[in-house]
């Protein structure tokens, strides 16, 4: 393995410590109950339907994205930062319609601060590895 292999897991390991112990401390100060990393958690029917029909529409979205992609010559660095945008896009959509559910339905009301936090977390990572030309790795 070469350096940029062992960069790439530190950063990966890294951003997991920082992912865990962020999800720990929010949860803590805002006396919520953590969530299952296995299984999700919807707070009501509406939320679960909404949720189900959220990725069926990002996985046929990104069946065309992988359509458009094999039918034209683009580089495969391109095809990595519009999977990375849509990732990002996606994020950002199903978390906030599942922050706006836990504000509205949950027992806890301060659920969808921790599920903001996160967000915004994961979204940051991801900008820095879109910036950051994925470290690199690709040519």
């Amino acid at each position: 393995m070469d350096f940029s292999n062992y960069m790439l897991f530190t950063l990966m390991v890294g951003f997991s410590l920082v992912q865990i112990l962020t999800e720990y401390v929010t949860r803590k100060m805002l006396k919520t109950e953590k969530k299952s990393i296995l299984f999700n958690q919807y707070v009501s029917d509406k939320h679960f339907k909404i949720e189900w029909i959220l990725r069926g529409v990002s996985l046929a979205g990104l069946v065309v994205m992988s359509y458009i992609y094999l039918s034209t010559n683009a580089p495969i660095d391109t095809w990595f930062t519009l999977l990375l945008f849509y990732l990002l896009f996606m994020n950002i959509v199903n978390e906030s319609v599942t922050a706006y559910m836990e504000k509205k339905y949950a027992k806890s009301k301060n659920q969808y601060i921790a599920t903001l936090i996160e967000m915004v977390l994961f979204s940051s990572f991801l900008l820095c590895i879109m910036v950051a030309n994925l470290l690199g790795l690709l040519p």
